[in-house]
């Protein structure tokens, strides 16, 4: 079989009442390959995923390595649909036998747990100097590192309250725990339907058609199972294992967890935190920055972003860090001048005859930014002159009267 013939068409079953033995069942009987996934708790609430061709459903026959084409969807959507009655949705296709006056049942237990909090690890290539002020920003505390080839990890714990995190520039790929809940994610934009994910508490069967499990071929497996998933996951991170990340999906608890964080080539310490055996503040080879005031967190963004020799923005910062300190008339004439400019803009646009033409309210709009930057560009040169005077007097501290270095145990 070519795999890139087939498809995966993903679905659910919703149902009063569900066991997934007997749709494994029924789907066998058919020949049909697919996957089935719930959690434990919710069976009633049935994941299902087959490989489609042409609008066909993918079944198997015994003895058979190749998938032939099968049922169309939409009947084997009404067919499972009218055994189980339940509503049945493959694809955009949908079809209901759930009796009307009654919905799919729920855990009367689920709402009884107490929130919890939760863990969650980022992967990603945030820069290191963005991390103070989306701690500020988001009110939570974060930890972070430096990984190999450009990677940045990020560390932080949720209140439960919070649904959800993703702070960090996409792509990046997430791992979160929420009591005995692990998870992984890969976000490469915006659409929460692209998102690519994996949870460890769901229970899962393969459903190999008219095969054995042990002799359904890798490549149909791999195209109802999971394998995609991980592969996209690991792809991510350069010098993650796949194949390990695969391995780790029959896992379970802390097994699991410190399978996912070895084949992704992260440090054991991010496992121990995962599994909140080490608080955030003491994981091993992290930077804690504490959720403060906006104010304190641009300082110390300022003060990462001028130790990041590797940032694209470097350059232009050392540029303007030289010429802030030893030459910093530059600045305030640049500052002058663009207020200056920014001022007449806005006075333009303020004495102008109404009605205003739009480019005069733009020329004001324009004026007034130019202004504020002019402030900001005052503002962060006179704090970079100050730092470096307080860099200087720590070093003429550590220094005796005569100008040798002073000499310590």
């Amino acid at each position: 079989m070519t795999s890139n013939e087939w498809g995966r068409v993903e679905g659910m079953l919703i149902a009063r009442e569900l066991d997934p033995q007997e749709v494994t069942a029924d789907l066998s009987s058919r020949g049909v390959v697919a996957q089935l996934e719930w959690f434990e708790r919710s069976p009633q609430l049935l994941g299902v995923s087959v490989a489609v061709r042409d609008g066909q459903v993918g079944v198997l026959e015994e003895s058979e390595t190749d998938l032939t084409p099968g049922p169309i969807v939409a009947d084997l959507a009404e067919s499972l649909a009218e055994r189980f009655h339940a509503e049945v949705r493959l694809g955009e296709v949908d079809a209901d036998h759930l009796p009307a006056s009654s919905g799919a049942s729920t855990d009367d237990s689920a709402g009884e747990d107490e929130a919890q909090t939760s863990r969650v690890v980022e992967i990603g290539r945030t820069p290191a100097s963005s991390v103070p002020l989306l701690a500020a920003l988001e009110g939570i505390d974060i930890a972070d590192a430096d990984l190999t080839q450009g990677l940045h990890v990020m560390l932080a714990e949720l209140p439960p309250e919070r649904l959800g995190w993703n702070f960090g520039d996409l792509p990046l790929v997430s791992l979160s725990i929420s009591g005995d809940e692990f998870q992984a994610f890969l976000v490469t934009d915006e659409h929460l339907e692209h998102v690519v994910s994996h949870n460890w508490s769901m229970e899962r069967v393969l459903v190999s058609g008219g095969c054995s499990t042990a002799d359904l071929p890798r490549e149909i497996a791999d195209l109802v199972g999971d394998r995609n998933e991980t592969d996209a996951i690991a792809g991510l991170i350069p010098g993650a294992d796949a194949d390990a990340l695969f391995a780790a999906t029959d896992l379970r608890g802390a097994a699991a967890v410190r399978a996912v964080v070895s084949a992704l080539g992260l440090p054991s310490a991010v496992g121990d935190f995962l599994l909140g055996t080490v608080a955030l503040a003491d994981v091993s080879g992290t930077d804690l920055h504490l959720a403060r005031g906006i104010s304190n967190a641009i300082g110390r963004s300022v003060d990462i972003m001028l130790t990041e020799p590797d940032s694209p923005g470097f350059p232009i910062w050392d540029a303007y860090r030289t010429a802030a300190i030893d030459r910093p008339w530059i600045v305030r004439v640049g500052a002058s001048m663009e207020a200056a400019v920014g001022a007449t803009l806005l006075a333009l646009a303020i004495r102008a005859e109404l009605p205003r033409s739009g480019w005069t309210k733009f020329g004001g709009f324009v004026g007034s930014l130019m202004i504020v930057d002019s402030v900001a560009e005052l503002s962060l040169a006179k704090y970079l002159g100050l730092r470096e005077e307080r860099r200087r007097a720590q070093r003429a501290e550590q220094t005796d009267p005569f100008g040798s270095a002073a000499v310590t145990d």
